[in-house]
């Protein structure tokens, strides 16, 4: 009398293929959570090396000022906008004129609307 055969080696048996077929990760392994910073970049949008724990993020200034001396939190100060084409342009004008004409009111100008502080244009 046979032993009884499982599953498995009754499909070996039947397809031959099936022997060398990968399963997908789904079935091998459980998905799982990252909760620390990856040690390597990402090589694609959506590969699960996302940090998940976001109960650190400080989005209020206020309280962003008050944890500013705590060794434990890095602050980062996001810049503002970038002017515009038409600002960058006007502003680079401006310095490049004040340089030439030795005139340092209009060129400090332009490095201030180069930094988003002064309109190039005030609206009528």
């Amino acid at each position: 009398m046979a032993a009884p055969q499982s599953d498995f080696t009754k499909n070996v048996e039947r397809d031959p293929l099936e022997q060398n077929k990968a399963q997908p990760p789904s079935t091998v392994a459980q998905p799982t959570r990252v909760d620390s910073v990856p040690q390597q970049g990402s090589t694609m949008p959506g590969d699960g090396s996302e940090v998940h724990d976001k109960s650190s993020v400080v989005r209020d200034p206020a309280e962003a000022e008050k944890l500013k001396n705590d060794p434990n939190v890095n602050v980062v100060e996001v810049p503002g906008e970038k002017p515009s084409f038409k600002d960058q342009v006007f502003g680079y004008a401006k310095v490049i004129q004040g340089k030439t004409l030795g005139k340092p009111k209009v060129q400090e100008r332009g490095h201030e609307v180069l930094k988003g502080n002064e309109e190039a244009m005030p609206s009528k």
